[in-house]
């Protein structure tokens, strides 16, 4: 397998490469500095896989991945980076990257990582899908730690993605629409969003909740 190192940081480079070389199926290519630079490179070596970091001195790390997977179509490229939101994973997911990495995780993760998309190579966005949507999952799950949603929020927010109103979901659920909107606006600090829409978007993108076809589907069959 044959890796190109992206980032801008060579304390990180360094690091990178003498973990990969602990694994002889590894062979480390190259390293880039800069978007510019890791595109020159890739250009001469063709590596297997580019490790991008998001933050580069001269271009985003999802611009760099656009143009690493328009120009080079066999070189994957799997995000090896500090940052860990919604918002990063989802952009580097749709610039066309196979996997995204904490530089946190550790290197049976990395490795794991690399295998798999070495594995689903023909079509590395494929096998992004389930890691990514985990990602997204887990994401969620650390912000609200010590601080899940009650059963009577999850009763609430399960309503509110089938499209009933507040008014609508108090009298169903015998609570008043003041408290209603008491719980949306504890569910939407908790998934982070600043509006019912984002925060049911999340829920359902995340897998807390079923999108509101299959939630009324569910609800007549049973």
């Amino acid at each position: 397998m044959r890796i190109m190192i992206v980032d801008d940081h060579e304390i990180v480079r360094e690091g990178v490469r003498a973990t990969l070389s602990s694994d002889p199926r590894i062979e480390v290519v190259g390293e880039a500095s800069t978007g510019r630079e890791a595109l020159r490179r890739v250009r001469q070596t063709l590596p297997d896989i580019a490790l991008v970091d998001l933050r580069l001195p001269d271009m985003r790390g999802e611009d760099l991945t656009r143009e690493l997977r328009r120009d080079f179509p066999s070189t994957a490229v799997i995000i090896l980076t500090t940052y860990l939101s919604e918002e990063t994973v989802r952009g580097a997911l749709d610039a066309g990257a196979a996997a995204y990495v904490t530089k946190a995780a550790g290197l049976p993760e990395l490795i794991a990582a690399i295998e798999r998309v070495m594995d689903g190579r023909g079509a590395p966005g494929v096998a992004a899908g389930p890691q990514i949507v985990k990602q997204l999952h887990a994401l969620v799950e650390d912000r609200m730690s010590g601080a899940r949603p009650t059963p009577q929020q999850e009763r609430v927010l399960e309503l509110a993605a089938q499209g009933f109103t507040n008014q609508e979901i108090g009298t169903r659920l015998f609570i008043s629409e003041s408290t209603v909107r008491f719980h949306v606006q504890k569910l939407k600090a908790k998934f982070a969003a600043r509006t019912k829409t984002e925060l049911i978007a999340k829920a359902i993108r995340t897998g807390f909740i079923a999108p509101a076809g299959e939630a009324g589907a569910a609800q007549r069959e049973a």
